[in-house]
Order: C-alpha cells, then structure tokens, then sequence
C-alpha cells in the first residue's frame, strides 16, 4: 500500500512539474506571437511611408531596438470608427486583421480604421497612413495607403494579404500595379472625386490607374474599397480640420 502511494504521489508532482512547464511555455509562445504580429503590422507601416525595411533580398534589415525607436518618436496610431470618430480605448497594435478588413455586410463599414501619423526626424514631414481592405475576386485584399500632408496625394501603396488567382488578380501585389498610385490624388476643386481604377489602355486622369489586365472583378474590388474606406478617413479629416 506504501509503494502504491509513493507512485501516485511521485505521478501527481510530474503532472504538477509539467503543467507548470506548458503554462509558461504557452506564455513565452503567445507573447512571441503577438510581437511578430505587432512587428508584421510595423514593418507593412514603415514599408508604405518609404522608409527602409527590407534588403534587395527582401530580408527584413531592422533590428526589434530601431523598429521599437520609430514608432515611439515618429509615429503616432489613431483608431477611428466607421463615422470618422476617434475610439479612445483601442490601440492600433491591438486591433485585430477582421475588425480592420471585413466589412459589415449591411452598413458596409468596419469595425475600426487605424490611422498611422508619421514624421519625418529631418524634415518635419508628415505622412498620413491609412489601411484599406475589401473584397477582391476570391478574397478580401487588405493593404496600406500613404497620404501626403495635404490629404489628396498618394505618396504609397502596398497591398500585403490576399488570395488572388495567381497571374491575373494577384497581380495587385506587384510594383507595377502599385506604383501607379503614387502621385494620384483624392481631391479636386476642395472636393473628394471618385477614384477609378480602369480598364487598361483607357484614358487616365488625376484621379485613375490602369486595372490588371484579365482581372475585372478584383480591379472593381479594389476601386470599390479604396473609395469606401477612403471615405471614412476623410471624415475624420475634414471634423478635425486638418487638411490644408
């Protein structure tokens, strides 16, 4: 009887040591994760307003200490609701991917629209960064958007998820497609305009690019969205009257 309970006492402190090993395992793993999900959401940010993040490889060339040092001296997150509103208790780092990528199926807003306001350390600068989603053909396309100063110019754009068919809708993730942004503008006349994205070889203005080729459905998508979430922020702009 003895030896019987020495084996159920000696089973239980192994049960005991291991559980204790798991938890704190299972800690170390979830803070890890939710610091390269932070880092993710980072790097696409830093990525949009054109500051160095990747080497010619694509190797992430920014240590944890410099990523930490810019976002807490030249950058500053806002949450915004779908009416433009500033959401006081909610961190831009803490929103996660679906209340900023899918929309409400009846209002067609999101749940929240994080807001990235950077500085340039030199120049005093400042560029606007907002996140823009929506459906594509197969999938919601989620992406990051830089405004210049005025709030009509697009200095960046770079979509960084989706599921596109490879070779037609995906090609929204290449420089060709998103390079046509850049220099684009939102207003006109102290007036928001319609942003199209066209059929290829048409006739572009101020305010279009060319669609991809064989991709009508995801260049719609993607007109649709950037429109829609555009909207939102501009509320915000124009309440808080930043735009010169």
């Amino acid at each position: 009887m003895r030896e019987q309970l020495k084996i159920v006492r000696f089973a239980m402190i192994v049960c005991l040591v291991c559980s204790v090993l798991l938890a704190f395992v299972s800690s170390f793993l979830s803070e890890r994760q939710d610091l390269n999900r932070t880092n993710d959401i980072r790097t696409k940010v830093l990525q949009v307003f054109g500051v160095p993040v990747f080497d010619a490889k694509g190797k992430l060339q920014i240590s944890q200490k410099e990523l930490d040092e810019i976002f807490a001296t030249r950058i500053t997150g806002i949450v915004l609701n779908g009416e433009g509103e500033v959401v006081t208790d909610r961190k831009v780092n803490e929103l996660p991917s679906d209340e900023i990528s899918e929309a409400n199926k009846e209002t067609g807003l999101k749940p929240y629209y994080p807001l990235y306001i950077y500085q340039d350390p030199d120049s005093g600068k400042k560029l606007y960064g907002i996140h823009v989603a929506g459906k594509g053909l197969w999938s919601t396309i989620k992406g990051y958007m830089a405004l210049e100063e005025d709030l009509s110019t697009i200095a960046g754009l770079v979509f960084y998820a989706h599921a596109e068919t490879p070779g037609l809708g995906a090609e929204v993730e290449k420089a060709y497609f998103q390079d046509q942004f850049e220099g684009k503008k939102w207003m006109a006349n102290q007036k928001v305009q319609h942003f199209d994205v066209k059929k290829p070889g048409g006739k572009l203005n101020d305010h279009s690019v060319d669609g991809i080729t064989a991709a009508t459905m995801t260049s719609i998508g993607v007109e649709h969205f950037l429109n829609q979430d555009f909207a939102v922020y501009n509320t915000y702009f124009e309440k808080e009257g930043l735009r010169n």
